[in-house]
């Protein structure tokens, strides 16, 4: 539903009532409350809906404490993950989650501060937030980053400690038969292996920035949506596909023993489909590539002999290829993957959360610094399912 100019500036009104008793660290006074009511009674009305009864006091502290941080009108536009409008990269599961994810943090952030509807007084702690991964988003056509290409449960991976197990097929070899009577069958080969693996903390710091901002929505929603939660989700992206195991790393696809190699074949096109083909003739079934954007730029300008473009862009290479294709930064130039996804999963040990720190010198100065983190565990199901192709000559 649209909501008119007239609308809005009742619900900008009322919000300015709630945001200027925040600034002073006060409780609204009853002048404000019923001034606030009348505001949000007209918004009701504009914009064609039932009056929800803001007559209460209680009733209009939570509407404008709501509508304070969240309110209609009030987010800061979602961008796309690695940019957006370029048909490459944008919307999907990561830039809408990570709207909401920041949106979210935004008002608990506020809440969290104590004093009469929230003050400058904020204790350093840990505020339990929404996870990144788990955002519920709504479903998009094809696949735009690698957390839409993989399993990423929702609910944390249940067990104690640090550590968990899971099986890994190494070997699969179909012997399956006819067979005549008084025979004996064909044995198959599926064979798996006993994986241990541990969780890793990923996590990075924002730099010292002003307390106020804790009460500007727009400006803090900015920073987590931008500094932290698109930074974690990049540096997890990585080590999925190209993560070297070292230090608390995930081991990603490409350094996972078992992965199927293919090389250089006259071309770049000619390699790829070579690539495919590894899988298709195994009966294992691809489900995307992972691409460095270098790699698809050279794909993109490829040209026939009469110099016209082969591919109408990025829809035409994918038809092409059969498959979706899926950018990655982090991945090597002139290396690509293709592979089933969907035999990866992220387990999330601990939900992501952020901790506050006003303490020390910071305490001096009036500011404060955020630390985004997460706890995530990486399973790699089948790796002779992945093919690793070298694109460059």
């Amino acid at each position: 539903m649209t909501i008119n100019i007239k609308a809005r500036a009742e619900l900008a009104a009322a919000r300015a009532i709630s945001e200027k008793a925040i600034a002073e660290g006060r409780e609204l006074t009853q002048a404000e409350v019923d001034a606030a009511s009348a505001h949000l009674q007209e918004f009701e009305r504009l914009k064609s809906e039932p009056a929800r009864g803001f007559n209460s006091g209680p009733g209009v502290k939570a509407a404008l404490d709501a509508l304070g941080v969240t309110g209609a009108g009030n987010h800061v536009p979602t961008k796309g993950y690695a940019g957006s409008g370029d048909g490459v990269t944008g919307g999907g599961f990561v830039a809408q989650a990570k709207s909401r994810w920041a949106a979210e943090v935004a008002d608990r952030l506020v809440k969290s501060m104590p004093g009469p509807g929230g003050s400058k007084a904020l204790i350093s702690g840990s505020i339990d937030v929404p996870s990144i991964i788990g955002q519920p988003v709504e479903t998009v056509t094809r696949p735009r980053t690698i957390l839409d290409l993989i399993q990423t449960p929702s609910s944390p991976a249940n067990g104690n400690g640090n550590t968990f197990q899971y099986l890994r097929q190494t070997a699969r070899t179909n012997n399956a038969a006819a067979v005549p009577d008084n025979t004996e069958k064909p044995t198959s080969v599926l064979t798996f292996g006993d994986v241990e693996s541990k969780f890793s903390v990923y996590a990075h710091l924002s730099e010292a920035m002003p307390l106020r901002y804790l009460t500007d929505f727009r400006g803090l929603t900015e920073i987590l949506q931008e500094q932290l939660a698109a930074g974690l989700l990049e540096a997890i992206e990585n080590d999925i596909i190209d993560g070297d195991g070292t230090g608390d790393a995930f081991t990603g696809i490409l350094n996972t023993s078992g992965v199927q190699a293919q090389a250089w074949s006259t071309d770049i096109l000619s390699t790829m489909r070579a690539a495919k083909y590894k899988l298709v003739n195994s009966f294992l079934q691809p489900t995307a590539w992972v691409l460095h954007p270098n790699d698809l730029e050279k794909i993109e300008a490829l040209k026939d002999t009469t110099g016209r473009f082969l591919f109408d862009g990025v829809e035409g290479i994918e038809a092409h290829l059969g498959y979706p294709v899926v950018l990655n930064n982090g991945m090597t130039p002139g290396v690509g993957l293709l592979g089933d996804f969907s035999t990866v999963e992220l387990l999330v040990r601990e939900d992501d959360h952020v901790d506050i720190d006003t303490g020390g010198e910071l305490f001096t100065k009036n500011q404060f610094r955020a630390r985004v983190e997460g706890r995530y565990g990486l399973k790699v199901g089948r790796p002779l399912g992945f093919v690793q192709a070298d694109l460059t000559a």
